[in-house]
């Protein structure tokens, strides 16, 4: 990105250089320092200390952000001043009493399959503003994203040459943590995808490192682009969230293909707490403990959890009353 040159600038080079070198991207991180050392330069252009009046007044700039954005900008600038306070004693690091000390409990939408086939035909829908490729494009987005649980970031970077429709299988390169994985697909979305790429072949760039999914410009998708039309397309489709939770956001789709997934492996009686690995894996996690964090318990998934409590221990629970 754009660098922006201040007295600060070559400690946030040499901090992310440091974080990416232990495997990590901090792109949004890298923004997020950006803007700090704008807001530095912009009160003192000169100033190489990271002080407590610069920390307050940077995170108290926007008063009205939700929580979590807050418990975010202020955990990696708090990052970024232990970094600096190593060398120079001078710089203030922020107490994480500055931050929210709870945040509300996080509930991902959970997409119903009629919700899922809403958005299609909304991405469908013919509209006089939009282009005609418009309508393949994010329709074949929405579907892969529903069925592999894709970041938004790695289907926006797919090239053609990422699809082997031979194999049944998206290879996912230099991912969140710069790993690179095959993703294998159904036969059900192989064949959507053939339709795609047959109308994507008449559409140039078609050479193997052109990407799989072009804008309007013929581009690649940004992230935070494709975030924005995605909710345009869930407000045409009139999908809501319920009260307890947030959203519905395109990141969701993640948390409904893990939660999806769970939920055919109880109706398939497969063995659910050895295939989380299995799962972790296919989403590129780390460990089964990032996984968990998108299995949202829905009324299905606990209805299948307790059928199946019910059936292996149901013999041995007493309850009140002598009953079995």
């Amino acid at each position: 990105m754009m660098r922006f040159s201040s007295p600060l600038g070559s400690r946030i080079d040499a901090f992310l250089e440091l974080k990416r070198a232990m495997g990590r991207r901090y792109d949004e991180a890298e923004i997020l320092l950006r803007g700090f050392e704008r807001y530095v330069a912009a009160l003192d252009p000169l100033a190489e200390v990271v002080t407590r009046e610069l920390v307050h007044g940077w995170l108290a700039a926007r008063p009205n952000i939700r929580p979590s954005t807050l418990v975010t900008r202020g955990g990696i600038l708090r990052q970024f001043c232990l970094y600096l306070a190593r060398t120079d004693p001078r710089t203030y690091v922020p107490e994480r009493a500055l931050l929210p000390a709870t945040l509300p409990i996080f509930r991902a939408h959970i997409y119903s399959e009629e919700e899922v086939r809403a958005l299609v035909q909304a991405a469908l829908s013919p509209s006089p503003h939009r282009s005609s490729t418009r309508p393949h494009t994010l329709s074949t987005m929405i579907l892969v994203l529903y069925a592999t649980g894709l970041r938004r970031r790695e289907i926006c970077r797919l090239r053609l040459a990422d699809v082997d429709l031979d194999a049944r299988t998206l290879f996912v390169h230099m991912t969140k943590f710069y790993k690179s994985r095959l993703v294998p697909f159904s036969a059900g979305l192989a064949e959507k995808l053939r339709t795609y790429l047959d109308f994507r072949a008449r559409q140039p760039p078609v050479d193997g490192h052109a990407p799989l999914f072009l804008n309007r410009g013929r581009r690649a998708f940004g992230p935070r682009k494709l975030s924005g039309i995605f909710h345009e397309l869930i407000k045409t489709a009139g999908i809501v969230s319920a009260p307890s939770r947030r959203g519905p956001r395109l990141h969701d789709m993640r948390h409904t293909f893990a939660v999806h997934r769970l939920l055919r492996w109880y109706r398939e009686g497969a063995d659910v707490e050895a295939k989380l690995s299995l799962l972790a894996t296919y989403m590129g996690h780390g460990n089964v403990l990032s996984t968990q964090v998108y299995l949202s318990a829905t009324a299905e998934l606990l209805r299948e959890a307790s059928g199946r409590f019910e059936r292996a221990y149901g013999s041995l629970v007493v309850v009140p009353g002598g009953r079995q």
